[in-house]
């Protein structure tokens, strides 16, 4: 596995849901498996960059926690995706995680516009791991299922829900693979002639 640690992170966001962008913390790249999440630090810094805040590090948080429900939630939505049975070993993994998500809300009026916002202003690792596991049941449960994907590039392991119009979106991303298939394509098509 990569590290990351050498550049300034930016993690992906295709998913278009905060469980698929959290799978999306490991990626392939040159046939290597990056990890993302390395450490507590790297879970702070996606929270952040998903735009969840977090309270302070967590002493008592656990890295291979992290990695367990990644991994679960990706065994969860390809299996759905592949039209596979679900895996028990990954629906307890969930489960587990589900019994954390922050589901207290509250109403709060600001400038006049009302809204619904969560109790916690800020989680604690175990409750970030919950709303993610929350967000990744109820894509399971809900029509959206039906539009996960993975990305068309084989070599690319990321996956992300086709909100587009027509359903026909084939890659994570087109500045990550659809950019280099069509350059590709183009290549092949005129060094024949």
């Amino acid at each position: 596995m990569v590290s990351m640690r050498e550049d300034k992170k930016t993690f992906i966001r295709v998913g278009n849901n905060l469980a698929v962008d959290f799978i999306n913390t490991q990626f392939s790249t040159h046939e290597k498996v990056v990890n993302q999440l390395e450490c507590l630090q790297d879970l702070f810094q996606w929270a952040a960059e998903m735009e969840v805040p977090l309270e302070s590090i967590d002493t008592n948080a656990n890295i291979e926690d992290v990695w367990q429900l990644r991994s679960s939630i990706k065994t969860l939505v390809t299996a759905n995706t592949d039209k596979q049975v679900l895996p028990e070993d990954a629906l307890s993994v969930l489960n587990k995680h589900l019994r954390n998500a922050p589901l207290q809300q509250q109403l709060l009026v600001v400038n006049q516009d009302i809204s619904l916002q969560p109790f916690d202003k800020k989680l604690s690792v175990d409750k970030l791991l919950g709303k993610v596991a929350y967000e990744a049941a109820n894509l399971l449960t809900s029509p959206l299922s039906l539009h996960v994907k993975h990305c068309s590039n084989e070599k690319c392991i990321l996956m992300f829900v086709d909100t587009s119009r027509s359903k026909k979106r084939r890659w994570c991303s087109m500045d990550i693979c659809g950019n280099r298939a069509k350059a590709s394509s183009f290549y092949h098509a005129h060094k024949e002639q």
